[in-house]
């Protein structure tokens, strides 16, 4: 007879690890991903402070956390909903006490739509149309709950991913504020593409223009007789270039509240705000050549052209030179005698989104020293 075993992911810290422990205690294996609370919490009230100040509501995107201890510390500070990006994060963010959760995504199939049944008839949803099609299927929802379900329309400021180009939003939006169990609450976007620019001056050309044009289609949409109680925008990298003056009323950042070195690279923020650290062993040395636990299956392999795939703050004459899954290789010159096998070194990420979706639980360090497990309910939640 064959036995199925289920088995739980593994985790570096022994379940019966005491806290406080030191980042070099064996009961700490690794790679495991640490987070300076300290570094969080300042982000956190960073961000809020400058909501608060601008007159914006702010509204976290909890994929650059995927944790209900996360969330819970963004919503005591002040933010006024979380937003998601799949209906299964959905489901694990109806245990936080956010009054409601936004969905910027597009969702087509029943079985997606089902996991949101209980946030629906709490009224604690909002959902993301771009099409009458997407449409058509949140009203079917919706009227099989017998519950109005908030949707706002996005708008297409020029990623060029989803969204409905502003010529086309007013369609959209009518169709969605005829009713039947639907409620036009306003429209959304999200200007990515400010990723593809290098400078500070063309950053905030794309935020004004993101701005502009979120604007420009309120002002439309209410000359056609139309509400627009929420225009929401603004990423960690675009949201210091809004104004309230612009009609914004709502910022969803989500990376701000770890950072990493794209967010360093996009101005967005100063390297004693990057909270998250793979720590890693050194298991190889050969001449100038270093051999870290962490891979690809561990650092991903999101890549940087000026860090590649990642940046050691102890080591910063080093250089990844390649990337295997569950090794990662460096140049270091002049190794002999700086740093040995065994030894652990702290890695900063790339992108601290994509590192979160692959950890079952990280380590919340203040000075140093581990003090707090946190599960990462949202790991893997991609449907």
């Amino acid at each position: 007879m064959t036995v199925a075993l289920t088995l739980s992911p593994p985790v570096p810290l022994r379940a019966g690890a005491i806290l406080p422990l030191s980042v070099d205690d064996s009961d700490l294996d690794t790679p495991a991903l640490l987070v300076d609370l300290d570094i969080v919490d300042a982000n956190i009230a960073r961000m809020q402070a400058f909501a608060t100040r601008e007159g914006f509501a702010l509204r976290p995107h909890v994929k650059s956390h995927k944790s209900l201890r996360m969330a819970a510390s963004q919503l005591e500070a002040g933010a006024t909903g979380l937003c998601v990006a799949t209906a299964s994060e959905a489901q694990v963010m109806a245990a936080s006490a956010a009054p409601d959760i936004l969905v910027a995504y597009p969702l087509i199939g029943e079985r997606k739509l089902e996991r949101l049944v209980e946030l629906a008839a709490d009224r604690r949803l909002t959902l993301v149309t771009d099409s009458l099609a997407v449409t058509e299927g949140y009203r079917r929802f919706a009227k099989s709950l017998g519950t109005v379900i908030r949707v706002l329309v996005e708008v297409d400021t020029g990623m060029n991913r989803a969204g409905a180009v502003p010529a086309d939003v007013s369609e959209v939006a009518i169709d969605v504020a005829r009713g039947d169990g639907l409620e036009f609450s306003g429209i959304m976007t999200h200007a990515g593409h400010a990723h593809d620019v290098t400078t500070q001056a063309d950053i905030a050309r794309v935020a004004r223009l993101e701005g502009s044009l979120m604007g420009d289609v309120r002002d439309a949409l209410e000359k056609k007789g139309l509400h627009v109680g929420i225009v929401s925008a603004g990423s960690t990298i675009t949201s210091p270039y809004l104004r309230a003056s612009d009609g914004i009323t709502e910022i969803r950042p989500g990376t701000y509240i770890y950072n990493d070195l794209r967010t360093l690279g996009r101005f967005a923020c100063t390297p004693d705000m990057i909270a998250p650290s793979m720590l890693s062993t050194v298991v190889s040395i050969n001449h100038d050549r270093v051999t870290l636990d962490a891979g690809s299956k561990t650092l991903t392999s999101t890549k940087d052209s000026e860090y590649g795939y990642g940046y050691l703050p102890e080591q910063p004459s080093a250089t990844f030179t390649r990337m295997s899954e569950e090794h990662g290789v460096l140049s270091i010159p002049q190794v002999q005698g700086s740093i040995s096998v065994g030894d652990r070194v702290q890695v900063l990420p790339i992108h601290a989104c994509v590192w979160m979706d692959l950890q079952p639980e990280i380590y919340g360090t203040r000075g140093g020293v581990v003090v707090e497990r946190i599960q990462i309910e949202g790991m893997r939640h991609s449907l």
